[in-house]
């Protein structure tokens, strides 16, 4: 049996909440060879999944370079089930013409208060396309035992006693959380005996942050990055961010986290794993839309409709000593 599972929404974080699916196809159709099609760079975390017999990566994000890598992908394989989370770029028309049988709406009807990757693992459960048993694998990421290894030894490096990453990029500037915030969890984190780490390719974040008292990874690759947290995971560390790619990876490499969601919401977007604590600023927002987040009025513009500055509420709700006992619990 050949599979193609297509991941093109062109996120990291999309792709992690695809990994439950990878996994659910992989374990319900034992033998068969599966395929994922995904975006570049990020398809290198399905490097070492001995499930997967080839990762496409698509080159591109638009819509004419999405839509030819998969079409070659699909009349190479002819695969006999393919599945697709993206339903752009005509993308369930190629699925429907190349495959015996085609899932193209995993974003059927979705509810406001069901993670994403549940839901989708769920309606494949219903699809008869995965084993209902598999419907609540957790995202995973596999790494080899040198990944694993040189993880060890860069947190040996940075912080070998109780480690707290902290992850505060974010592509879209509404879900970043206040950095006098993240200084304040530094300064209380590091009185309180941990060892904070800022993970970020943003100079001024990591600036402050290591002047308030963390220290600052090197650039990684990453899967680099994911040794890392592996590492930090197997020591009891423990990992903080918002609604983002990197923190997105922590989880899946086995690292517990604790996510603060502003624009999103934490019953749709939440992390699953151990010891996961999903935060949710102002909850009670009026003008969030969970389940059409891109069309919220401070989405692109990361200006707040209820606030006279503008600054989002929603991030600037979440309170430090809530992180903090997040962090503790």
């Amino acid at each position: 049996m050949r599979i193609v599972l297509v991941d093109t929404m062109g996120g990291l974080g999309d792709l992690v909440l695809a990994l439950p699916l990878v996994e659910a196809l992989q374990r319900s159709h034992p033998g068969a060879e599966l395929a994922v099609v995904t975006t570049a760079p990020w398809h290198v975390l399905l490097a070492r999944d001995p499930g997967i017999a080839e990762v496409v990566p698509v080159p591109g994000r638009d819509a004419e370079t999405i839509s030819a890598t998969v079409e070659s992908a699909l009349r190479r394989i002819r695969p006999d089930l393919a599945v697709t989370t993206n339903r752009q770029h005509g993308l369930p028309e190629l699925l429907e013409r190349w495959s015996a049988r085609a899932i193209t709406n995993l974003w059927r009807s979705p509810p406001a208060n069901e993670p994403v990757d549940l839901r989708m693992l769920r309606l494949l459960a219903e699809d008869g396309a995965i084993d209902a048993a598999l419907a609540r694998v957790p995202p995973r990421i596999v790494l080899d035992d040198d990944e694993r290894a040189a993880g060890r030894e860069l947190l040996r490096a940075l912080a070998p006693v109780r480690p707290l990453l902290l992850l505060p990029d974010s592509g879209m500037p509404v879900k970043r959380w206040p950095l006098d915030s993240w200084s304040g969890v530094v300064r209380a984190a590091a009185a309180d005996g941990a060892q904070p780490v800022v993970v970020s390719e943003v100079v001024e974040q990591r600036e402050a942050l290591h002047a308030a008292g963390a220290a600052v990874a090197p650039a990684l690759g990453l899967r680099e990055l994911a040794g890392l947290f592996a590492a930090a995971g197997e020591v009891g560390g423990r990992a903080t961010g918002g609604d983002t790619g990197p923190v997105r990876v922590a989880a899946a490499a086995g690292l517990p986290v604790v996510g603060l969601f502003g624009p999103t919401v934490a019953t749709r977007y939440g992390y699953r794993g151990p010891g996961a604590v999903n935060l949710q600023g102002y909850p009670e927002c009026p003008v969030r839309t969970p389940t059409a987040i891109t069309e919220q009025a401070c989405w692109w513009t990361a200006r707040c409709p209820l606030t006279p500055t503008g600054r989002p509420r929603c991030t600037e709700d979440i309170r430090v000593r809530d992180v903090l006992a997040a962090l503790a619990a």
